[in-house]
């Protein structure tokens, strides 16, 4: 994902973990249970345009957060891939894990 620096304005990228569901992709903010976000999250609510490389293709895609159940639904599909999420999760008790969706722009 290629996003800009919610400081320097400068495009960051960096490889993620994805979740591919259709045509949207879910990210989890976790940080591996760290203190705060990780930086590509504040990146994308300050600026919530992003390329993503998939499959060889730049693709540009609308950042947003979720909550409630579709927060639920991806955080699931998340811990479903991989079980890490859930120490993530009690790591990062002090503060709920950001998951993001990603929408292609139409």
């Amino acid at each position: 994902i290629t996003t800009i620096g919610a400081k320097t304005g400068q495009p960051r990228t960096m490889p993620l973990v994805s979740l591919f569901d259709g045509e949207k992709i879910g990210l989890i903010a976790s940080n591996f249970g760290q203190k705060h976000n990780p930086g590509w999250y504040y990146n994308l609510k300050k600026q919530p345009k992003c390329t993503v490389q998939v499959g060889g293709r730049s693709v540009e895609y609308t950042a947003r957060q979720t909550d409630g159940e579709e927060r639920d639904k991806y955080w699931d599909m998340a811990v479903s891939f991989y079980k890490g999420y859930e120490l993530y999760k009690i790591r990062a008790a002090h503060r709920e894990i950001p998951v993001m969706i990603l929408e292609p722009v139409k």
